[in-house]
């Protein structure tokens, strides 16, 4: 069984037998109820961010379970999530994807782990157009080509190796399939 740490949130949907339960363990519980203008996780993403100031933030990556699948609007503030964090890699899982942004200020190298993730893929410009995305290693690789919403954006396409390249002008959403074992 996994005991947490820390429970943290506005604790509007837990169950009072579970918090019950794991405050008997010794889980420490926060309850910001009072904060209604930021999302659970982003209360979680600040916490773990803050925990140690002075420890170097570039090889932090939080992996979120169940990010994705549910209420689209609580999937719209988990990828918004992705943004007000853009320097801490933050990874949405769901049992049929992963989800994380790729910063506009990185020419990024992504390793396919195809025992478990692929072949579909997207690269998603959420908030503004890329000008210019370029990637290498997909079925229908792009070339200085411009995505927005109302217009191209790359789904559906298809992973062809064990590396994929991304530049872009903008930031990009990308998702890639999960394997089903």
């Amino acid at each position: 069984m996994y005991k947490p740490d820390i429970i943290k949130g506005d604790m509007d949907s837990i169950r009072t037998e579970v918090l019950d339960f794991y405050t008997n363990l010794g889980t420490k519980v926060v309850d910001e109820s009072h904060d209604q203008d930021t999302t659970d996780l982003r209360k979680c993403v600040a916490y773990v961010r803050d925990l140690a100031p002075n420890l170097d933030k570039s090889n932090l990556c939080i992996l979120v379970a169940g990010a994705l699948g549910g209420r689209f609007d609580h999937e719209a503030g988990n990828i918004n999530v992705l943004y007000r964090f853009s320097t801490i890699r933050i990874i949405l899982l769901s049992d049929d994807c992963l989800i994380y942004l790729l910063p506009r200020t990185h020419h990024h190298e992504i390793h396919i782990q195809s025992s478990v993730e692929g072949p579909h893929c997207g690269l998603i410009p959420i908030g503004m157009t890329s000008v210019s995305t370029t990637t290498t290693g997909l079925q229908w690789d792009l070339t200085n080509t411009e995505m927005r919403f109302g217009d191209l954006v790359s789904t559906s396409n298809l992973v062809q190796g064990e590396k994929i390249t991304v530049q872009s002008s903008s930031d990009l959403l990308w998702t890639i399939s999960i394997k089903k074992t």
